[in-house]
């Protein structure tokens, strides 16, 4: 290559490089801006590049209509805004390469739909507020983004070789799309101050990390459940029932039991024909029953022990329930619980979990304690390894309650999952970034788990990654406010939604 060459083309290869940084400086300097123009250039390429999904409904006059936003119809046909975004979800899903054709398509047209409600109901609401765009503005962005580029600049050549009909479809296209933007930064611009974003600045600041210990009460030692069922037996034991349930009619139930009473083999035939309960079909038959499970439908404890006081083949007289009248039969008389058998254990620990819950979070905050007196003496580690505990670590982050969006997230750095309910435990969060070198908390119940936590390290977040939220948060609180106010548009009375009816008949039966 000749030096004249070369010199020739490292001009244009720096010329390059000083158009990449001025690209990357305005995206720096100015996210929304940038934002804008990136929206406009995938407007662009859609508008004038993209092929409708489905060209049997292409053609003048000829459109589907999926519903209104008050006088304005949502409505599809070649070149409307509801086939640009059909387009462009249509791209989306051919790169993720889905088999499933109907869930496919209901996805594009629903995404399609749902985008297009959105601009409606948001060009409607603008017209209704007085939102006025300048015929000014919109030439400054034809003449930056518009499609009469060339080489990166606007082109007179390619102006006014464009029909008349083209201009102003273009026209429209970029005041509907400013519109939108201007709306939506008009309403943004309230859903937050300078002062809050300080604000959240301020809680990022300071980030934690923290060692901690757990003790899941889901882990409840076997012998603690049986010396539990063991002291209260008597609410273990099962016996072998049936019933027939009569809804508040007494007058039936009483002449029931006196059938019965004549003639005891007819129980399953009377509780086919006349029981109101989900044991009917099996002649009332309700399997082995406990006695705790059954006082769950017996007001009266009385009645719940007449009953386990049955002989085999014994009937029971009339009892009132909350749901009418119960007629039991002993099928098997009761019997103690099996404290030896692991599926008895088990049970008696789900009855725990749900009804003595505080007796097992009791005995694993006395282990907690026992733990913090041992770290006294070896330390956070030390302690662990002595009594067999593992210890876990979490991730830095900072006092974020709720694990808002705004702030990083509240994560250990493993699967655990005894640490997640902590976000949303003020109290446990507040002792937490409460904590000194080398501190410990108090045994806290967070979710189904004792924990107890140690500070490991605080560190500052540098001026360059607080900057950062600058531009994060205003465009976070934006997306947020743009799907409630998604959400709203659903709900208006303005809104008529024909979409299911019209997918089913014209896209789907295609």
């Amino acid at each position: 290559m000749l030096a004249k060459d070369k010199h020739k083309q490292k001009q244009n290869n720096n010329k390059h490089m000083k158009e990449l940084n001025s690209v990357d400086r305005k995206k720096q300097q100015h996210p929304f801006l940038w934002i804008f123009s990136v929206s406009i250039l995938i407007l662009i390429v859609v508008t004038f590049v993209g092929a409708p999904l489905l060209k049997g409904f292409g053609g003048s006059g000829n459109k589907l209509i999926f519903g209104k936003y008050g006088d304005a119809e949502i409505a599809y046909s070649y070149g409307t805004y509801f086939s640009r975004q059909l387009d462009i979800m249509q791209d989306q899903y051919k790169s993720n390469g889905s088999d499933n054709y109907q869930y496919e398509t209901y996805q594009i047209w629903k995404g399609a739909f749902d985008r297009t409600l959105f601009h409606t109901a948001i060009l409607h609401s603008a017209s209704k507020s007085g939102l006025y765009i300048s015929d000014r503005k919109i030439d400054k962005s034809l003449n930056q983004y518009g499609p009469y580029m060339d080489n990166g600049k606007f082109s007179p050549a390619l102006y006014n070789a464009t029909p008349d009909s083209d201009r102003y479809a273009n026209r429209t296209i970029f005041r509907e799309e400013i519109i939108q933007q201007q709306y939506l930064k008009d309403i943004g611009g309230r859903f937050y101050s300078p002062s809050e974003l300080e604000f959240i600045k301020g809680m990022s600041s300071s980030e934690r990390n923290f060692r901690y210990v757990a003790f899941p009460i889901s882990g409840y030692p076997l012998d603690e459940v049986s010396s539990y069922g063991n002291s209260n037996s008597s609410i273990f034991r099962k016996m072998g029932l049936s019933r027939i349930s009569i809804k508040d009619d007494e007058k039936e139930a009483k002449v029931i039991l006196e059938k019965l009473k004549e003639n005891p083999a007819t129980f399953e035939e009377l509780a086919q024909n006349h029981s109101s309960d989900f044991y009917a079909e099996k002649g009332g038959d309700m399997g082995m029953v406990t006695y705790y499970s059954l006082g769950g439908d017996i007001s009266d404890n009385s009645d719940t022990d007449s009953i386990f006081a049955l002989a085999r083949e014994e009937i029971s007289e009339l009892i009132r329930t909350p749901y009418g009248y119960s007629i039991y039969r002993c099928n098997k008389v009761s019997q103690n619980p099996d404290l030896t058998d692991k599926n008895e254990l088990k049970n008696i620990l789900d009855y725990m979990l749900i009804n003595e819950k505080g007796i097992i979070e009791d005995y694993f905050t006395a282990q907690a304690e026992s733990f913090i007196d041992n770290a006294a003496d070896e330390g956070f580690t030390g302690a662990a390894a002595s009594m067999g505990l593992t210890y876990y670590i979490t991730d830095y982050f900072p006092i974020n309650y709720g694990n808002s969006y705004f702030l990083k997230q509240v994560k250990t750095m493993d699967e655990s999952k005894y640490f997640d309910p902590v976000a949303t435990d003020q109290r446990f969060l507040t002792s937490l970034f409460s904590l000194k070198a080398d501190e410990l908390t108090e045994p806290a119940i967070v979710g189904d788990t004792i924990l107890v936590a140690q500070m490991v390290s605080e560190q500052k977040i540098t001026e360059e990654e607080l900057s950062y939220m600058d531009s994060f948060y205003p465009y976070l609180v934006n997306q947020i406010q743009q799907i409630e106010l998604n959400a709203s548009f659903l709900k208006s009375d303005l809104l008529t939604n024909n979409f299911m009816s019209v997918f089913s008949q014209y896209i789907m039966a295609n």
